[in-house]
C-alpha cells in the first residue's frame, strides 16, 4: 500500500479525534447534569486510578509496534506487540480486580470501587486495541483506528443514559462511565478487526528478541506516562483533602474535583485533538528520515504544534464565559477557565517535545523531566490547594509543574531543529 502523506493522515486524524473529542465533551457536559459534581468528583477519583493499570499496555507499546512497522515491511511487530499486550493485559485485568478494594481505601472514598471494578476489562480490551493503532499508524493507515475510536466514544455517549437508572446511590451513578467505557471499548475493538481482517499478516512464530526489542522501545515511554498518570491519581486523591483543609467542606472538596478534573481539564485538553493527530502521524514518518530531511519535519511538526497551542490558549481565554454560563451553567468556572488556559500551550509544547524524541527513538529523554515535573506539582499542589487559593492553587501547581517539565523536553528536543545539528540515522536505543 503505498503511503499517505503525513500532512493526510494527520488531518484525517485530527477529524476523527475532533469528532471524538466533541462527543467527549458532550459527554461531560451530559455527565455533569446527569450525575451530578459529587458523583462527577467519584468517578473522576475512579478513573484517575484506573488509567494507572490501563498505561503500561497502552502508553509506549503502540508507538513501538508503529516504529518498527514503519521501519520494516513484515506484519511481525504487529505480532509481537499483540502477543505482549494480550499477556500484560490479562495479567493487569485479574491484578487490578483483586487490588480494587485496597485501591478504593488509598483514594479514601470507597464509593469508587463499583467504578473501578466495572472498567477493569478495559485494561485487555484497550491494550489489544492501541497494538492495533500503532500497525495502522506505522503502516500509513488512518482510516481503521479512526473508525473504531469513533465507534467506542459513540457507545459510551449512547449507553450512559440508559444505564442510569433512577435512584442509584452517588456511588452507583459513578460507575455508570466506567461501564459504557468497557462496552464502547469492546465495541471498537470488534470493528477494528473487521476492517483489518483481510490486511492483517498471517499466522508467525513467536520472535522472542522481536518481542524484547518492542520493551525496550517502550518502556521508556510507558515508564513516563505512568509516571504522568500515577501524578493525576494521586492528586486527585489529594486535591479534595487539601481543600478540606482550606476549610472546604468534604462533599464540597469532592464535587470541586469534579468540577476541576471532569469540566475545565477536558475542554483545557481540546486542542490537542490536532496536536495528537500530528504526533501520531509524525512519529513514524520522523523514523524513516535522516539528516536535513529529519530536520526540516521537525521543524513543520514543531511550529504546527506551537500554533495550535497559541489559537487553543486564546479561543479558551475569550470563550470562557460562554463556556461557564451556557455550557455548564456554572458561572464560578469562567476564572478557572481563565486560569487554565494556559496549559493549553504547555501540553502542545510537551506533544511536540514528545512527538520529535519518540521519532527518533529517544523517549527516554522524557523521563526525568517528568519525574521532576510530578513531585513539583504534588508538593505545590499539597501547599497550595490549602491556601486561600484553592482550586486556583491547585491550577497554579499544575502550570508550574508542566512549564518546568516541557522547557526540560524542548531543551533535548530543540536541538533537532538547529541546521548544525548532526544529521543522524534514527536510533532504537
Amino acid at each position: 500500500m503505498r503511503e499517505q502523506s503525513v500532512k493526510r493522515q494527520a488531518a484525517v486524524l485530527a477529524c476523527a479525534n475532533g469528532a471524538v473529542r466533541a462527543l467527549g465533551f458532550l459527554l461531560h457536559v451530559v455527565l455533569g447534569r446527569m450525575l451530578g459534581a459529587e458523583a462527577l468528583g467519584v468517578f473522576e477519583l475512579a478513573h484517575s486510578a484506573h488509567m494507572l493499570a490501563v498505561t503500561p499496555v497502552t502508553a509506549g507499546l503502540p508507538t513501538a509496534v508503529s516504529r518498527l512497522t514503519a521501519r520494516r515491511e513484515d506484519g511481525a511487530a504487529l505480532t509481537a506487540g499483540r502477543g505482549l499486550a494480550m499477556r500484560a493485559g490479562l495479567g493487569l485485568m485479574l491484578l487490578w480486580l483483586a487490588l480494587s478494594p485496597l485501591i478504593a481505601g488509598l483514594l479514601g472514598d470507597p464509593r469508587t470501587l463499583p467504578a473501578l471494578w466495572v472498567s477493569a476489562p478495559c485494561v485487555l480490551l484497550s491494550g489489544l486495541a492501541a497494538v492495533y493503532h500503532g500497525y495502522c499508524y506505522g503502516q500509513g493507515r488512518p482510516w481503521p483506528p479512526a473508525w473504531a475510536t469513533l465507534t467506542e466514544q459513540a457507545a459510551r455517549f449512547l449507553l450512559c443514559a440508559p444505564l442510569l437508572i433512577p435512584g442509584f446511590t452517588v456511588a452507583g451513578r459513578a460507575a455508570i462511565p466506567g461501564a459504557a467505557e468497557t462496552l464502547g471499548e469492546a465495541a471498537a475493538l470488534g470493528l477494528l478487526l473487521l476492517l483489518l481482517r483481510r490486511c492483517l499478516p498471517g499466522r508467525l512464530p513467536r520472535d522472542k528478541g522481536l518481542e524484547k526489542e518492542l520493551l525496550l522501545l517502550s518502556l521508556p515511554l510507558t515508564g513516563t506516562r505512568l509516571i504522568q498518570t500515577a501524578s493525576r491519581a494521586l492528586v486527585s486523591g489529594l486535591l479534595p483533602r487539601r481543600l478540606a483543609a482550606a476549610g472546604m467542606p468534604p462533599t464540597q472538596a469532592t464535587a470541586a474535583v469534579g468540577l476541576l478534573h471532569g469540566m475545565v481539564l477536558p475542554v483545557i485538553f481540546l486542542p490537542g485533538i490536532l496536536t495528537a493527530a500530528i504526533g501520531m502521524a509524525g512519529i513514524p514518518a520522523l523514523a524513516r528520515r535522516e539528516g536535513p530531511a529529519l530536520r526540516r519535519m521537525a521543524g513543520q511538526l514543531f511550529a504546527a504544534s506551537l500554533g495550535c497551542g497559541l489559537l487553543g490558549w486564546a479561543a479558551i481565554h475569550g470563550l470562557s464565559g460562554f463556556l461557564a454560563n451556557t455550557i455548564y451553567r456554572q458561572p464560578a468556572l469562567r476564572g478557572l477557565f481563565r486560569a487554565a488556559a494556559p496549559l493549553t500551550l504547555l501540553f502542545a509544547l510537551g506533544q511536540a517535545a514528545a512527538t520529535l524524541l519518540s521519532g527518533l527513538g529517544q523517549q527516554k529523554k522524557t523521563l526525568l523531566p517528568t519525574l521532576v515535573g510530578t513531585a513539583l506539582l504534588l508538593i505545590l499542589t499539597y501547599r497550595w490547594a490549602a491556601s486561600p487559593l484553592r482550586l486556583y492553587g491547585a491550577i497554579a501547581a499544575l502550570l508550574v509543574s508542566r512549564a518546568v517539565s516541557v522547557l526540560w523536553e524542548l531543551a533535548a528536543a530543540l536541538p533537532l531543529l538547529t541546521p548544525s545539528a548532526a544529521p543522524a540515522a534514527p536510533s532504537d536505543d
